[in-house]
This record gives C-alpha cells, structure tokens and sequence, in this order.
C-alpha cells in the first residue's frame, strides 16, 4: 500500500471512531484531526531516521557493490525506481524494452518510470477493471504505441504465448514478475524469452535457506502469507537458469537478477546467494507523500542535450 493510501485510510479510520462518539462537537473532532496528523508526521520523520541509520549510512551497503541503498520511488512502491537505475547504469541497456505482469492499475508499478525514459514495452492484467484504468490513465503511450496492454490471466501454459503474440523481444532488457501466486511457475515456464534484468517478488516471510513455493494448482493468494515463493526457491531456479540474485529491496519485497553474460565482479558484489541479499520484510519507503499520477510531461525544443 502507498504511503498516500496508508496516510488516508488512518484518518478515515480515525474520524469515523471520533465521529461516532457521544456529546463531540465537529471543532473538537478537527482539534483532535491536527493532534492526529502531528502523531502521523512525527512517525514518518522516525521512519526516515530509520532509513538514515539502517540504510544510507549503513555500512552494510554504503561504499560497496550493493544495490539496495540505490532505493529511490517515483512510481514504484518500495523503491525499485531507483534500483533499476542503477542496475542499468552499470550493465546499460540494449532494446530498452520491458515486460510486467501483475501491476493491477500501473501507477505503481516498476515499469510506469521507464515510459518516461523512452522505454517501449508490455504490461500483462488479468483483471479488467484495471485495464480500463490504465487505458484511461496511459492513453498517450498507449495511443503512441510505445506501451501495450494485454489483458489476460498469466498461467505456466499461455505467458510465452503472450510473449510470441505481443512481440515480445526475445531478450528483453527487463522482465518484472509479480502476482502474488503462482509467480515461480510462470517463471519456470519462460524459456524462449530471457531477459537481461528480472525483477521477481519474493515471500520474506520464509527466510533462506528455506525453499517454499506456493503449490501449481493454487493459481489465487488470499491475502495470507501462502504467495509465491521463498527467496531461496527463486534464486535458485534463477541460478539454474544462469541468472545471478544481485539484491533486493530494503523492504523485503523484490529479488533482481542480472543474466551471468551482464554480471561482473566489478559491477555487482561477488558474493550472490539468497543469504547474503535477503532483506526481511519492512513497511517502510522510500515512499512518496504525494498521490501519483502519469503525465508524459513536455519537451522544450530548443534545449539539445
């Protein structure tokens, strides 16, 4: 959940409580709303001494080959913005072409910040509610052809179907997986296609080296901690595809890996395993405190960089 969503469903949440209570006048409720909103704002400055201390300054990833203090969030929810960033800055990038299922509306997704870079690509939703939303609220890369949009439920049987049906380069620069189910399957079956970077959701709650994966035949997530896989299972089903774990996000959401052909010692930390990368699971940012919204922007025509 977002920061802004978070921020509003408290207050709603608060003033339904005061509102319902006997003999309280609507300035009392408001004086007590600012009490509230001075609590919410202090707990956010904590959680950016937090991040302070536990990340940028930690020396467990400040001036090493780390990626996960490289965090930075426009679009994205736990920072991935930033990540591929600098995955990208030090592998570069080839056909600048993404893939990403499993991003519901799209405004907080990995892949809303590289239509921005000029990035083409494919987003993948099953649900057609949040098709129409992204067709609403995308329609200048979609009208542009630079952003398609399938709607389709992604199984192990039909996502190199998709792929074979959308154009899908057949070594993309990025590939991001997330649908809180059967996400190791679907991953298992893409053989054809190999992205250079791949960016999977992973399930913290089973630390490494322990190796759960959600059952095949159980394709839905109840909001419970029985979804997708554990860090361990996917980098190792990675590894065996001949992709190297180079970090995860500080909130213990996302795995990125870099295809062994782009890894190197000198770009990445040399040491790969899932116990070495594992961050646990934190509801924390870098988030931003504003609601998001896509606009392409403009370009000044007499500005040549």
């Amino acid at each position: 959940m977002s920061n802004f969503k978070r921020i509003t469903r408290e207050i709603s949440i608060f003033l339904l409580i005061e509102m319902i209570k006997p003999n309280l006048t609507w300035i009392q409720i408001l004086k007590k709303m600012v009490r509230f909103n001075k609590k919410l704002h202090k707990t956010e400055r904590l959680d950016w001494k937090y991040l302070n201390e536990c990340l940028y300054e930690n020396p467990k990833y400040k001036g090493t080959k780390r990626i996960t203090h490289y965090g930075k969030t426009v679009f994205s929810q736990n920072g991935e913005d930033g990540i591929i960033d600098e995955i990208f800055k030090r592998i570069g990038t080839t056909n600048k072409f993404f893939v990403e299922f499993g991003l519901q509306e799209g405004i907080e997704s990995n892949t809303a910040l590289l239509l921005l870079k000029g990035w083409d690509g494919l987003w993948i939703e099953a649900d057609k509610k949040y098709v129409s939303q992204i067709n609403e609220t995308f329609n200048e890369p979609i009208k542009s052809k630079q952003l398609k949009v399938k709607n389709s439920f992604v199984t192990p049987e039909n996502i190199e179907n998709i792929f074979d049906e959308c154009g899908v380069p057949k070594e993309l620069d990025l590939l991001s997986i997330d649908i809180d189910s059967t996400d190791y399957w679907v991953r298992k079956s893409i053989n054809k296609y190999k992205p250079r970077v791949l960016i999977m959701e992973y399930n913290a709650v089973y630390f490494p080296p322990i190796v759960w994966i959600k059952k095949k035949d159980d394709p839905y997530w109840n909001n419970d901690i029985n979804m997708g896989a554990s860090l361990q299972a996917i980098h190792d089903l990675n590894k065996s595809k001949g992709y190297s774990l180079v970090g995860c996000d500080f909130n213990g959401v996302n795995a990125f890996f870099v295809r062994n052909d782009c890894f190197s010692e000198e770009l990445f930390e040399s040491d790969t395993s899932a116990e070495f990368h594992y961050e646990t699971f934190k509801d924390l940012v870098p988030y931003s405190y504003h609601k998001k919204v896509f606009n392409m922007g403009d370009v000044d025509p007499d500005i040549k960089v």
